[in-house]
């Protein structure tokens, strides 16, 4: 297990930690368990003194998290000295659906500056991190399905002056090395008669099973050891 990361950065006050962005780390509902956000074992990496705040919700994107005045919601309760971790890109790369989808170096860039100004106005430390990858293999060979996407997260953390950690490549790395049919366990890839709630199996090569978010929320907390600022407050 990862050493915790969060210590006593901001002693005897009590912090929050924000995650901001999709159903790969949001909480999850009963009726599609094992169904599993990373978010939602990132808890155990928290040391004394934060509590997290998973904000990640089913579906989301940069464009309608603002929108539908959710990331504005949570501005409210944000104070200095929290930290706001920042994962969008699988749906806003679905460019035909109006309502969620943003051109990489344009409306996504734009997004992530919006939500970065606003939070670093509060006192908030912000760290953006890249989507993690889709287990997609074709003929024996994993595929890289985020294009410009990854890259302008990269590009909007340079112009904002907060850090990014990549998670595309450790995932795409871990996922290759482990192979099409290892790899399935990381993820909703399941034949029939296991889980109640999908007696007739599932091939979901996304989202992810709970050995698949304990997986990434340790590398997630592995990685913000190396930013500076957070690397005492997990």
């Amino acid at each position: 297990m990862a050493r915790s990361i969060v210590s006593g950065l901001f002693r005897g006050h009590m912090h929050t930690v924000f995650i901001f962005g999709d159903s790969t780390a949001a909480p999850k509902k009963e009726f599609i368990r094992p169904e599993t956000g990373w978010g939602e074992k990132f808890s155990g990496y928290l040391k004394a003194g934060y509590q997290l705040d998973n904000r990640a919700i089913n579906g989301r994107s940069t464009k309608d998290a603002i929108s539908r005045g959710e990331f504005s919601d949570a501005l409210l309760s944000a104070k200095a000295g929290d930290i706001a971790l920042i994962q969008y890109g699988h749906n806003d790369e679905k460019l035909e659906d109006e309502s969620r989808g943003t051109r990489p170096w344009l409306e996504f860039v734009d997004n992530l500056l919006y939500m970065a100004d606003e939070l670093k106005k509060k006192g908030v430390k912000v760290v953006f991190i890249t989507s993690i990858a889709r287990r997609r293999f074709v003929s024996g060979k994993l595929q890289d399905t985020h294009g410009d996407w990854t890259a302008a997260m990269k590009y909007a953390a340079w112009k904002a002056g907060v850090p990014c950690i990549d998670m595309t490549i450790p995932t795409m790395v871990g996922i290759a090395m482990m192979g099409d049919e290892e790899s399935k366990r990381y993820f909703m890839n399941f034949g029939p008669g296991r889980y109640a709630n999908y007696p007739e199996g599932k091939e979901d090569d996304t989202h992810l099973s709970p050995e698949g978010a304990e997986w990434i929320a340790k590398l997630v907390a592995e990685r913000l050891m190396d930013v500076e600022d957070c690397c005492e407050s997990y």
